[in-house]
């Protein structure tokens, strides 16, 4: 069970003055939504004072795991211009009490609640119709692109899947869990902000999740951040002839063949020895031959390279996982199957309609949770940006022997998911909360 509760409104309600006409009058009111652990959602609204102070619960409504409404109930404590308001579906106390459930809807509490509760039961909660997450098959509803817009992705692609849990019974455990998300792919566009140009991520605009799995934490669990560095060398040679084409460039042909000249200055003012194996890589490189090959050969000496590692880039880090899911019933054989079906189709690439181009596959938001007071994001593990999932293998005989139940589900399936995260992990991106291992 998870709860949140949305922040207070204003909301004018019209009202009756004694024997006079109705007049409105600004009341504020919060709502509070809670997830249960048949799957169902329960959603109350508060009429509260102007400091968001509760005053009075006015109606309480209950949606099951189906989306079906089993409960509506306006308490006496709900003024008459309440109860009109509460009825009316165009009032503006319901389109407040939808607001604030959709803002409930959106705290951590809700988000990662593992009741089983879909996100469209919530919108139900809060009064809109909610969309059917079990269609295997939605009619495809893009519009046709424009120019410079992506094709509309083919009739039949899926883009709505259900959220699904195993074992069944986990929701009502006190066990950590790990849950995947998918999230249809946003492509990135350039930015001109600031000095020059930049490249905003999609990742960081995904929509609401479309479907997701919830599964025990599995065993083995690590992550590695890395970054590419790699050595360089540069000999003072090399220093010179970078100096004297950068002054060449920014300031002249006239200046970059001065500060050549003073280069040769310097080394006629060097030792005997430094002036010859100078002038000797002088030498060389004029004639188009080995500097350092000549100059080994004749002084027995090489250019210092001054080495070092210098930084080259970023990495993106890669996680894998594996799971036994083995079924205990119907239920759970059922499950599996979905669960396995969610990854495979999720990851497929989309063909678009002209089928002249492939569409990037779905993406995934992971989050490790903790069963703690609220079910709250686990601080005691890693975070991870949006992932694509690179690799998904079944293993249908994880025993050693084909074995199926009555109805053909197999006694036990073993899957093994390699994800990488799309954009890689910056000194920014950690929050300065020092108790929270972050990525």
């Amino acid at each position: 069970m998870a709860s949140a509760t949305s922040p207070h409104a204003q909301v004018t309600v019209s009202e009756k003055q004694g024997r006079a006409s109705s007049k409105g009058v600004k009341k504020y009111y919060k709502t509070q939504v809670t997830t249960l652990g048949d799957g169902g959602v329960m959603r109350e609204t508060y009429r509260t004072d102007d400091k968001g102070n509760t005053i009075s619960k006015i109606q309480e409504v209950r949606i099951d795991k189906d989306g079906k409404q089993t409960k509506n109930e306006i308490l006496s404590t709900a003024t008459e211009g309440e109860k009109k308001a509460l009825n009316d579906p165009n009032s503006q106390l319901r389109t407040s009490i939808k607001n604030q459930t959709d803002k409930a809807a959106d705290s951590d509490q809700i988000k990662n609640n593992i009741d089983n509760v879909d996100p469209n039961t919530v919108k139900k909660a809060g009064g809109e119709s909610g969309n059917d997450a079990e269609n295997d098959n939605d009619e495809n509803t893009e519009s046709k692109s424009t120019a410079g817009e992506p094709e509309a992705s083919a009739e039949g692609t899926r883009t709505k899947f259900p959220t699904l849990i195993h074992p069944a019974d986990l929701g009502a455990s006190k066990q950590d869990v790990i849950r995947f998300d998918m999230h249809e792919y946003v492509p990135g566009e350039l930015s001109q902000a600031g000095p020059g140009l930049g490249f905003n991520s999609g990742t960081n605009n995904l929509g609401p999740s479309i479907g997701s799995v919830t599964l025990p934490i599995p065993s083995g669990i690590t992550d590695q951040n890395k970054a590419d560095w790699g050595s360089n060398s540069m000999t003072a040679l090399d220093i010179a002839k970078a100096s004297v084409a950068k002054e060449a460039i920014f300031e002249g042909l006239q200046e970059g063949a001065n500060e050549f000249l003073e280069y040769i200055d310097k080394v006629k003012d060097n030792s005997g020895a430094v002036a010859s194996a100078v002038g000797t890589a002088l030498a060389a490189a004029a004639a188009g031959v080995d500097g350092e090959a000549l100059l080994a050969r004749t002084t027995g000496m090489v250019m210092n390279p001054n080495m070092e590692l210098l930084f080259k880039g970023p990495t993106l880090r890669p996680f894998s996982f594996k799971f036994k899911l083995s079924p205990r019933g119907q239920t759970e054989a059922d499950t599996i199957i979905k669960i396995i079906r969610f990854f495979k189709q999720g990851s497929a690439p989309i063909r678009s309609q002209s089928n002249l181009f492939l569409k990037s596959p779905h993406i995934f938001r992971i989050t490790y949770i903790h069963r703690g007071e609220k079910g709250e994001l686990h601080k005691k593990l890693n975070a991870f940006k949006t992932c694509a999932l690179q690799g998904f293998g079944v293993n249908y005989t994880p025993t050693g022997n084909y074995a199926t139940y009555q109805d053909g589900t197999m006694v036990a399936y073993d899957i093994n998911m390699s994800f990488t995260e799309i954009t890689p992990v910056f000194n920014d991106d950690y929050d300065m909360d020092d108790s929270f291992i972050g990525f």
